[in-house]
């Protein structure tokens, strides 16, 4: 098996059977040929022994083993691959922040401390995964500002998604205080800002999607029909499939039902449940939750 076909069966996997993919991982070792190689790795070690399983030791070790080999020991960019992966199951298992950072440099903080959010997020330890992405955003300020956006790009993706998957895990928090209210807006709005320079439309109109969401469940309508109409003018603007539109369209019509809008609603309900009817069977068990807020 090459390591290719190993990473797409482990990522499709992870989810369901995690102890599983982390049997196999070790096993995984054997499949590196250059150095480029050691961080797709790297990086589906840390979330499954990380986010999924807690396993912070094992996958420590695991990645002991990946240091040592003579790829990754002459090569500096898999290296600090290897040693940006140990930062953050070190973090994440409680190690203070400044220990396991201190042979990073500063630009890597960012990517470390953006990873152990999300981290936290999967494992649900909310307060955890808030002060995390509050580190991050510190560290981004301390980054120097001669990084080039090709050096920084790893970590605006890695902001991007622990803003977006604390948003969510927030926004379905039962029981939420006004300081996670709070935080659950912050975070949306962090995933909207590192979208918009680490990935393209698609990830930004989801952001908007989310923000308004989380907006919507903040008590703050006319700006969630303000996010929802963003979404909405991107999937027009970029030609969407179905798929898209409708989310675009069902949280606006949300927004504008609770905003007291009737005939705004009632327009936008009308174009979210023309696309829904557009898609496929495959497609319709994800929009469950907006189509019956819809026909609710």
């Amino acid at each position: 098996m090459t390591l290719d076909a190993f990473l797409r069966t482990a990522w499709d996997e992870h989810a369901d059977a995690p102890q599983a993919v982390a049997e196999r991982l070790p096993g995984a070792l054997e499949l590196l040929q250059v150095p480029a190689d050691v961080n797709p790795l790297v990086r589906l070690a840390t979330h499954v022994y990380g986010e999924h399983l807690g396993a912070w030791q094992a996958g420590l070790a695991l990645l002991d083993r990946m240091g040592a080999l003579p790829l990754c020991a002459q090569d500096p960019a898999a290296m600090l691959a290897v040693l940006r992966g140990q930062a953050a199951l070190r973090v994440a298992s409680g190690e203070p922040a400044a220990d396991a950072l201190a042979t990073l440099p500063v630009s890597e903080h960012v990517n470390v401390l953006a990873q152990v959010a999300a981290m936290h997020t999967g494992r649900e330890n909310l307060p955890a995964a808030i002060q995390a992405l509050e580190g991050a955003l510190q560290a981004e300020a301390k980054a120097s500002p001669e990084e080039d956006a090709s050096a920084a790009r790893p970590g605006w993706r890695a902001m991007a998604v622990a803003g977006n998957n604390l948003a969510a895990a927030l926004e379905g928090h039962s029981g939420r205080s006004a300081t996670e209210t709070e935080a659950m807006l912050r975070a949306a709005r962090i995933g909207l800002t590192y979208w918009r320079l680490a990935g393209g439309w698609l990830e930004e109109e989801r952001a908007h999607y989310q923000l308004a969401r989380c907006e919507l469940a903040a008590g703050q309508p006319e700006a969630a029909a303000a996010s929802a109409m963003q979404c909405v003018t991107i999937c027009e603007r970029e030609t969407a499939p179905a798929f898209e539109l409708f989310f675009g369209h069902a949280v606006h019509a949300l927004a504008l039902r609770a905003a007291g809008d009737a005939n705004g609603h009632a327009a936008a309900r009308v174009l979210a449940l023309s696309a829904y009817a557009q898609l496929s069977a495959d497609e319709q068990p994800w929009c469950r939750r907006e189509h019956a807020e819809l026909t609710s």
